[in-house]
């Protein structure tokens, strides 16, 4: 009767565990990525939901503040009291930290994170948050969520996501009604958001319609998301 395992053997049984390894652990990685995604962004899209409606409570409602002020400015005045203890990061700053991406690779171009009348903080979780006002405001407030802070990979669909505070819809995902003009995606499907456009959440497009798809499953990054 043999006893113990040869050393071929237990050099196959070790390659085969090798093997298996190499195709379920980065799935397990992504799965877990995915999932870690979806739940910090749903939390900091409650948290600034929650912190705009009760600075209304205060200030009366947002279509009466003051969108003169500057970015930070604004923030001071109606909206850092409902955070707790936001570390402020200057337009400035941020643009010398953080290079974004759009999810097709390109540089992102648009307002929310590189206009200068912006309010950018990290939260006590170590979510980035930018309020911004911008001349492509429609009698609202762009909002930008980058759900890992300044680290990568910085590019929308993947840790940043863009939302919109109208005064008659709320916060929205771009792409949804109530967002401006050059971003809805009128009366679209789930399938519109990943495939009808520039603005989709699909590999050569630009991401910024991919939270949208996040809300429309539940708050969950599903297997045909553009991962």
């Amino acid at each position: 009767m043999k006893n113990g395992f040869t050393m071929a053997e237990v050099l196959i049984t070790l390659g085969i565990i090798g093997i298996v390894a190499a195709f379920t652990i980065p799935q397990l990685i992504r799965g877990y990525q995915k999932k870690e995604t979806a739940i910090r962004l749903k939390r900091a899209y409650t948290i600034i939901q929650q912190a705009i409606r009760l600075a209304e409570n205060e200030h009366n409602e947002m279509q009466y503040w003051d969108f003169t002020l500057k970015g930070e400015d604004f923030f001071e005045t109606y909206l850092a009291k409902q955070f707790n203890h936001p570390i402020i990061i200057s337009s400035t700053d941020l643009h010398k930290k953080v290079k974004r991406k759009l999810l097709n690779g390109s540089d992102y171009t648009g307002t929310t994170y590189t206009s200068s009348n912006t309010a950018n903080f990290l939260t006590n979780d170590g979510s980035l948050i930018t309020f911004s006002l911008n001349s492509e405001a429609e009698n609202g407030l762009w909002v930008g969520i980058d759900v890992n802070g300044l680290a990568n990979p910085n590019t929308v669909g993947r840790d940043t996501f863009l939302f919109y505070f109208s005064f008659k819809k709320g916060l929205q995902p771009l792409g949804k009604e109530g967002t401006p003009t050059s971003w809805l995606c009128q009366n679209c499907t789930r399938e519109q958001f990943l495939s009808s456009s520039y603005n989709s959440c699909k590999k050569s497009g630009a991401g910024y319609w991919c939270a949208a798809v996040i809300m429309e499953d539940n708050w969950e990054i599903k297997s045909d998301y553009p991962w």
